[in-house]
């Protein structure tokens, strides 16, 4: 029934209380009639008056009506809804019980493979160290067998020495020529023994080995969790393959600061800082450590300041296909084609540190000081010392995961690997280049093309030249074809169109200021460069 009853004579709504007998208007009156019309209980006086020419009848006559809704009510509440919540109230225990059990049984998982890798690394240690002690031990008998031998050596040479003196002294001269015969003055010692050597060497990779070793955790976040995010994050997890809130990533080859800025976010618009006029052809660019940045041509590395002035040029001997800079040491590192060399520069000088099998095209130094090199239908990991190691896939028949590759980049926060496949002809390739993401064992993550290209950008054509993980973690992409330079998410998806030019762009790097530099225009043509913010600093 309606709790309300209006006054036409005074324009207001009076309110009735709950379950009151009495007439708000006639206060005297008792409720005892109901309006279908306004569907209200009024008093005898409200049917003549503001109630008048309304359906009426006395109260009397539809308790009955009422009364069957509410023993309805009663009956479908008890034997439905009651019921039905019940059940669910029981599943959704049932629910929690088995989620618990469920995430205590993965919490044992993860504690009993981290104790067995615990009592896995006791036991390697417990095993080096006794391969170590062995060998001690057996240095230790040698080095005192041969010191045992030199000291009785040492005593017969001097009672020999002893018994000359005497000889003499007070020898009678058959005494002294027989002494004299018997003499050895060719001293035999005895021979130095070769000992056992041992050296041990950490791995630099331990970090990622563990990671591989513990095993990985997918997560599944809520459909409530996932809806406070960003989208596009991605929906698994795993210890060793993290992808981090827009927002929350780190560069590589674009910067050689490693450290997360939670403060940093892309900007809505994008900011020319400046642009000049290149005074040096640049066919790759990467930053320098505490400001500017390093471009190259065929022959020679230039650094460059943010106004475009030269400050340091070095002349290299050999044919230079692309450079890149070392987050560790800092370090300059260059490729050649011309004699296969890999060089770094130290001291001014370009020093060779090794020599591929196959023309070097691109490289890249990883966060743990290995060296990745390009070259045709691979990617090769390389120690400092030009030892190789994991390389991508080439199989006889199939296509290979990585063709003619052109750029290289590095992100901290994941270690994946961003690389530029131009997809060449002369490679065996269809002229469908590509941006080929790896992770730290150079297996595919992702692949994004000119299908995924269309789908986000609705661009037809797509041909990266450059790529440079940006200082949020994400995907700077140089689009020779469309002008332009677009960003990428951490897992491949089209978030904006960065900056576009009337000229082609050729290289681009982010330096440790954040600030993203493109080089735009055609090789042996004048070349222009642009420092763009699309970051908050």
């Amino acid at each position: 029934m309606a709790e309300k009853a209006i006054s036409f004579n005074k324009g207001q709504i009076a309110v009735r209380g709950q379950d009151p007998t009495k007439c708000v208007h006639h206060k005297v009156e008792t409720l005892d009639w109901f309006c279908e019309t306004c569907d209200d209980v009024i008093c005898a006086k409200c049917v003549s008056t503001s109630h008048k020419g309304h359906d009426n009848i006395l109260l009397s006559e539809v308790t009955p009506d009422n009364k069957r809704k509410i023993k309805s009510f009663i009956n479908e509440t008890e034997q439905k809804e009651l019921i039905e919540i019940q059940l669910k109230i029981s599943l959704t225990q049932h629910s929690l019980d088995k989620h618990l059990n469920h995430f205590e049984s993965v919490s044992e998982e993860v504690k009993k493979q981290g104790e067995k890798l615990k009592e896995d690394i006791d036991v390697l240690i417990a095993e080096t160290l006794a391969q170590v002690k062995h060998l001690e031990e057996e240095n230790t008998k040698l080095l005192t067998s041969y010191k045992n031998e030199l000291e009785k050596k040492l005593a017969d040479l001097k009672e020999q020495l002893k018994h000359c003196k005497e000889t003499l002294q007070t020898g009678t001269d058959i005494q002294v020529f027989d002494l004299s015969k018997r003499l050895q003055t060719n001293i035999i010692l005895p021979e130095k023994p070769k000992l056992g050597s041992g050296d041990f060497t950490p791995n630099n990779r331990r970090s990622t080995i563990l990671k591989e070793a513990f095993g990985k955790l997918s997560l599944r976040p809520s459909e409530q969790s996932q809806s406070s995010t960003v989208p596009d994050q991605s929906d698994e997890t795993s210890v060793d393959d993290t992808p981090l809130p827009f927002g929350h990533q780190q560069s590589v080859k674009g910067s050689t600061d490693t450290g997360q800025d939670p403060e940093k976010v892309h900007l809505p618009q994008i900011k020319i800082l400046s642009e000049w006029e290149s005074p040096c052809q640049i066919y790759a660019m990467c930053p320098k450590s505490g400001g500017g940045v390093w471009t190259s041509n065929c022959s020679k590395v230039t650094l460059l300041n943010s106004q475009g002035e030269i400050q340091q040029g070095i002349q290299n001997p050999v044919f230079i296909e692309d450079i890149t800079l070392s987050p560790t040491t800092h370090n300059l590192w260059v490729c050649s084609s011309t004699d296969n060399s890999v060089m770094e520069l130290t001291s001014g000088k370009m020093t060779r540190r090794f020599k591929t099998k196959d023309e070097p095209r691109c490289l890249c130094i990883t966060r743990d000081g290995y060296i990745l090199v390009g070259t045709k239908h691979r990617i090769t990991d390389y120690t400092p010392e030009g030892k190789p190691g994991i390389a991508t896939k080439t199989y006889l028949f199939k296509k290979p995961k990585v063709r003619s590759p052109r750029s290289i980049s590095q992100c901290p926060i994941n270690d994946n690997v961003a690389v530029v496949d131009v997809d060449d002809e002369e490679d065996g390739g269809k002229g469908e280049p590509a941006v080929i993401v790896l992770d730290r064992q150079l297996q595919q993550l992702y692949r994004y093309g000119e299908s995924q290209h269309y789908s986000g950008s609705m661009c037809l054509t797509l041909h990266p030249l450059d790529v440079t993980y940006d200082s949020l973690g994400f995907l700077v992409i140089a689009d020779f074809a469309n002008n332009s330079l677009h960003l990428l998410s951490d897992n491949g998806q089209y978030l904006r169109l960065l900056h576009t030019d009337i000229e082609r762009p050729r290289a681009v790097c982010i330096d440790t200021e954040g600030v993203l530099w493109a080089a735009f225009g055609l090789y042996n043509t004048d070349q222009k460069v642009k420092r763009l913010q699309y970051t908050s600093v």
